[in-house]
């Protein structure tokens, strides 16, 4: 705002807000002023009070006049000047004329109060007045000493007020200050203050902040307000560099904090390096290592200080005992990353004093970068120190071997457990029940191979319509598949076929050797299967005849290499009655479970069994 404000405030019978010009934040400090006027002898009602008080953004200045009612009633009229315009002392008596003539006529004129705060003023840079106390501590000030026009004028804001909460101002037409204990700056010497200004941000280079020489080096960021001729002292800071400090003296109204000629110098230390080994990152040979920048050594907490030239171009040697020195021109001006260094091990050469083949002693030199130093323990593969000598011992390979062996042996272990637990899970059911145990297993898996069996071949998939030739092996032989090729439309059961599927391995001999029990025993695996369960009906009813002829084969030695069994003319094979001796028979002679031995048994067709 580049006015100055105004305001009515009265109170009689309550308070009361009359003419405001040029309203903003400023009228929020406008308050009820009757403990301020209970110091005055406020029973004349032509005379005035005035006083100033200040918030950080500028000075009020308020002159009020006691009416006629109760004690304490007024009419006060607040002048409000921003901190960050141009007004002399005598503008200012000025307007407090106008405003006193005003005040003390029946009726103020609204258009000429209107009129006298409509002038712009000249702005400046503003600095933050020092607010007046909170607490209720008065001083006053008498006009002799200094003029009106000063006190209220370009030297009205003084840094002692701060102390105070309002400064009461006595001059010729001024109500009598009745409080005798207030503090009298009468003769206080009034000091011209300017606004002090922060660098230009074009004037310093990026990353330098400006500070206030005095404890806690307070950031110099906007402008502040100090006494004319006030010599400043600052510091311009960079991180990782020396402070540089510089002194400037204020001699004029914002006035610009003047630049130093920058000659930055870098502060390095030791924590700036960490010295490592380069073969294993984990040991840090940092505590160890003597570092040298341009040939001067860097001690610990004693940091170096050297210009910026030299340090984009310092000659840094880092050595640690043991090991290779390393040597370079790092550019120690970026302060954010520390700069880390590896280290090869050094050659070193030890003796030693080693047993010899003929029992002797003899001293070795070892030379190696491998060497640990250890002079206690050996450095060779398969010996000892003992009593000072280096004497050879199997113990150590012995140790390896036995440790290779047992290792092997608890692989082969683990591998057949697995095994063996893989093949258990493989052949049997697992199913929860309610009743005890809650998991049911039933062993479901392979069955044993008959002394007689036949050695068992993959089915050759262009013999056999049902199996599928693609999808894995397990699904290909799953039980399912199994009883869908049990069931298949063709209703011919071929041997390779069925002992493609785990659950019909052998099934062909068992049914060509009529072997009652291994077949009732497949009844709960392949109860699913319609054919399987009418060939079992079958060989149920014909039991006694089978066990009668138990010889007996439904196929004599698979003549012309025929392995095939059809589901029907098996079933009826069994259901035909028993031949009497000399009666021909429908399939040839014999009976249906003759030795197989008859020149006339049928011969296949179509890979069937006529």
């Amino acid at each position: 705002m580049n006015k100055i404000g105004f305001r009515i405030y009265r109170f009689k019978e309550g308070p009361s807000i009359g003419l405001t010009v040029n309203e903003g934040d400023w009228t929020k400090k406008v308050v009820d002023i009757r403990d301020i006027l209970k110091l005055y002898n406020s029973e004349d009602e032509s005379k005035f009070a005035m006083f100033m008080s200040f918030s950080e953004n500028g000075a009020y200045i308020t002159i009020a006049r006691s009416i006629s009612g109760r004690g304490g009633d007024n009419t006060a009229a607040w002048i409000y000047i921003p901190n960050n315009i141009e007004v002399t002392g005598t503008e200012i008596i000025q307007i407090i004329d106008v405003v006193k003539e005003e005040l003390s006529a029946s009726k103020s004129n609204v258009e000429r109060l209107t009129q006298i705060f409509a002038k712009d003023y000249r702005t400046t840079e503003s600095a933050a007045y020092m607010p007046s106390s909170v607490e209720k501590i008065f001083a006053k000030r008498n006009v002799g000493f200094y003029p009106l026009k000063d006190i209220i004028g370009e030297k009205r804001y003084q840094p002692i007020y701060s102390k105070y909460h309002a400064i009461l101002i006595s001059d010729n037409d001024s109500m009598e200050i009745v409080d005798n204990n207030l503090a009298d700056l009468t003769n206080e010497i009034l000091v011209e203050t300017f606004v002090f200004c922060p660098p230009v941000k074009q004037d310093i280079p990026n990353g330098v902040t400006v500070h206030f020489n005095s404890p806690g080096f307070p950031l110099f960021s906007k402008p502040v307000r100090v006494n004319k001729s006030s010599r400043i002292s600052l510091v311009f800071k960079r991180t990782g560099f020396e402070d540089i400090p510089y002194m400037d003296s204020v001699e004029e109204n914002d006035q610009i904090c003047g630049v130093p000629i920058f000659y930055w110098k870098k502060s390095i230390s030791r924590d700036f390096f960490k010295v490592i080994a380069a073969h294993d990152s984990n040991i840090d040979l940092t505590s160890d290592a003597t570092i040298t920048i341009n040939n001067e050594e860097l001690k610990w907490h004693q940091p170096m200080i050297i210009s910026e030239h030299d340090a984009r171009q310092s000659k840094v040697c880092i050595s640690v005992n043991g090991y290779e020195p390393a040597e370079g021109y790092p550019n120690l001006l970026n302060a954010s990353t520390q700069i880390t260094v590896k280290l090869h091990r050094a050659e070193r050469t030890q003796s030693w004093e080693i047993e010899l083949a003929s029992g002797h002693t003899a001293v070795m030199d070892l030379h190696s970068k491998y060497l640990s130093g250890d002079n206690y323990n050996s450095p060779i593969k398969g010996y000892n120190r003992k009593d000072g000598v280096l004497r050879y011992t199997n113990f150590g390979v012995l140790k390896q071997r036995a440790i290779g062996f047992l290792m092997a042996v608890a692989t082969f272990i683990v591998i057949f457990l697995c095994v063996a637990l893989y093949e258990w899970f493989n052949t049997h059911k697992f199913e929860w029940q309610l009743n005890w145990p809650p998991l049911k297993v039933e062993k479901v898996g392979s069955y044993k191979t008959p002394s007689s069996s036949i050695e068992n071949t993959s089915p050759n998939p262009g013999s056999d319509p049902n199996p599928q030739s693609t999808g894995s092996e397990d699904a290909l032989r799953s039980l399912s598949k199994a009883i869908a090729y049990l069931d298949n439309e063709s209703g011919t059961w071929q041997r390779d076929s069925l002992n493609f599927y785990p659950d019909l391995e052998h099934l062909f001999e068992e049914l060509n050797t009529y072997e009652i029990d291994s077949l009732l025993n497949r009844a709960s695996i392949l109860q699913n299967s319609t054919k399987f369960n009418e060939v079992l009906d079958a060989i149920r009813e014909n039991r006694e005849k089978i066990q009668a002829n138990r010889k007996m084969h439904y196929k004599r030695f698979c003549q012309d290499g025929d392995y095939t069994i059809t589901v029907t003319k098996y079933i009826d094979k069994l259901n035909k009655p028993i031949e009497q001796p000399g009666k021909e028979s429908d399939a040839g002679t014999g009976t249906p479970f003759d030795n197989g031995g008859s020149k006339n048994e049928e011969k296949p067709t179509n890979g069937s069994v006529m």
